[in-house]
């Protein structure tokens, strides 16, 4: 495997030495640095053979002939949001820099399209709500299995899991749960393994979680089964373990609320400044969540238990409860609106 010190070559190097670092590295291109490595310029072996075909000479210099204005990816972006970034401009290589633009990292198209490899990890998904308010769909279908582009929201939801290396799912169920097991079976045609529990009456987000505590030994999703997302789960996962001393991990997406009218900032009854019509974000619970084993011996068990309820008990005992930014495309599929513009997403190639 390339070394990224084997990508780089320094500003004024020849097309003679990129030619070699690409040799080199067998990546077919080299990242133009300067002494501080940050990224001036990229090239591409098709773009030295188009310069030799020119008349250019190997000893020319390397800022003869590379792009200066390459596509680049922030460093902490995702393996989605990357491979998007690639297939929307319709190029293989894309190099990763912090904010200073120094090169972190090289990303290839082949790497981001390789199997990955499983994840040592389990989502529990929590199907079990009767979704009251996308009444009358939900009185003969339970709200997960909602068509979305003529697949269930569930086999969505897996289908995203699979794709970042989760295999081992486990599914709580209660509201018609038989339509469920039927449609999913054991998870084989779906590439997953799936095991189902049956909550017994409602036990909220992380109250179903006391049912299968003895399969959860290493850091763990729990998803809403509600959901649309591209999230890529390996990354938070990643994301997770890195925070030493985290106990739990909340996907959090920004929610966007424009203000029709003109805002003011008042000091008493002065007004500072005005803002025309402006766009306020706001941090939200995504309905991901990566929890460490330990964290469901402090759930009461047989109790209704949800998400805010355990983030507040864990800040309480002072624990360590991250947030992970969900940049890529996310959608609570609560009510009726929320499934029309699922449909209409879809039909656009959101989700893609």
């Amino acid at each position: 495997m390339a070394q990224l010190a084997d990508l780089l070559v320094p500003e004024g190097a020849t097309l003679r030495t990129a030619l070699e670092a690409m040799t080199r590295s067998g990546r077919q291109v080299a990242l133009v640095v300067d002494r501080d490595r940050r990224l001036l310029g990229l090239m591409t072996d098709g773009d030295v053979r188009k310069a030799l075909l020119r008349g250019v000479a190997l000893d020319a210099k390397v800022e003869e002939v590379m792009n200066r204005t390459p596509v680049v990816a922030p460093a902490g972006g995702s393996r989605g949001e990357a491979l998007t970034l690639m297939r929307s401009r319709s190029i293989r290589h894309v190099p990763v820099v912090d904010e200073r633009r120094t090169v972190v990292d090289l990303l290839r198209l082949e790497d981001l399209l390789a199997p990955v490899p499983p994840l040592r990890s389990r989502a529990v998904i929590m199907a079990g709500g009767e979704g009251m308010r996308l009444r009358p769909l939900t009185e003969s279908t339970p709200k997960p299995m909602l068509r979305v582009g003529g697949k269930p929201i569930l086999e969505l939801l897996i289908e995203r899991l699979r794709q970042s290396g989760i295999v081992d799912v486990m599914v709580a169920l209660r509201h018609k749960s038989e339509l469920i097991r039927e449609h999913l079976g054991d998870g084989e045609r779906l590439g997953v393994r799936i095991e189902y529990v049956e909550e017994p009456e409602p036990l909220g987000t992380m109250g179903a979680l006391t049912l299968v505590r003895d399969g959860l030994d290493v850091p763990f999703f729990v998803v809403n089964g509600d959901i649309l997302t591209k999230c890529d789960f390996r990354a938070m996962w990643e994301f997770h373990r890195a925070r030493v001393g985290a106990a739990m991990t909340v996907g959090v997406s920004l929610y966007q609320i424009e203000i029709p009218y003109g805002e003011f900032a008042l000091r008493g009854e002065r007004i500072e400044r005005v803002d025309e019509k402006p766009r306020k974000e706001f941090p939200i619970n995504a309905g991901i969540y990566v929890l460490e084993p330990s964290v469901v011996d402090m759930l009461p068990r047989g109790q209704y238990f949800d998400a805010p309820e355990l983030i507040r008990l864990l800040l309480a005992r002072g624990e360590h409860v991250a947030a992970y930014a969900i940049r890529e495309y996310w959608l609570d599929v609560g009510r009726h609106p929320d499934l029309e513009k699922a449909n209409r997403d879809v039909a656009e190639g959101l989700l893609d």
